[in-house]
C-alpha cells in the first residue's frame, strides 16, 4: 500500500531542519563559525558554571577531539575560556568569556527569526515556539525507556 508522501509532517519537518542548517552554516562562515561550533557556544549560554569537554561532545553530538578543537579556536578569538573544574582538580571546565563577543552571533539568530516567520505577532511567535517545543517533547518521549 503506499502513502501519500505529503501527509507526512516529519517529512516536512525534517526538510525544515535540514533547510535551517544549510541557511546557518552560510551565515555562520563569515564569522567562521561551524554550526556545531555556534552550538557549543549555545550550550554553554545555558550553563553559565561551564561544562567539561566531554559534556560538551555529548551534548552537541561530536567526538570530544572536536570540542577540543573547537574550544581552542573559540578561546583565541576571546568567546570562550577553560578554567579548573572546582569538583575535580584533574578536570577543567569551559566557560564563556566574561566579555565574549556574542553579538554578531546573536544577529544570525535574528535574521533567521526574520526569514522564518517575517512580521509574525509576538503571540504568534509564542504559539509557533510552544508548538515546536511540545513537537520535540514528544519525540523525545518516545526515545525514552
Amino acid at each position: 500500500m503506499r502513502r501519500d508522501l505529503d501527509s507526512f509532517v516529519s517529512l516536512r519537518v525534517w526538510a525544515l531542519a535540514e533547510a535551517f542548517e544549510a541557511r546557518l552554516a552560510r551565515e555562520l562562515a563569515s564569522l567562521d563559525l561551524s554550526v556545531s561550533g555556534f552550538r557549543l557556544v549555545g550550550e554553554l549560554l545555558a550553563a553559565p558554571q561551564g561544562l567539561r569537554t566531554g559534556e560538551l561532545a555529548r551534548r552537541i553530538g561530536v567526538k570530544p577531539p572536536s570540542v577540543t578543537t573547537m574550544v581552542a579556536k573559540l578561546e583565541a578569538s576571546g568567546v570562550v575560556v577553560v578554567v579548573p573544574d572546582p569538583k575535580d582538580a584533574r578536570g577543567t571546565r569551559v566557560k564563556l568569556a566574561p566579555r565574549a563577543p556574542l553579538g554578531r552571533g546573536l544577529d544570525v539568530l535574528a535574521r533567521l527569526d526574520r526569514a522564518l516567520v517575517g512580521d509574525a505577532t509576538p503571540a504568534s511567535r509564542k504559539k509557533l515556539a510552544r508548538t515546536l517545543e511540545a513537537l520535540a517533547a514528544r519525540l523525545n518521549a518516545e526515545e525514552s525507556p
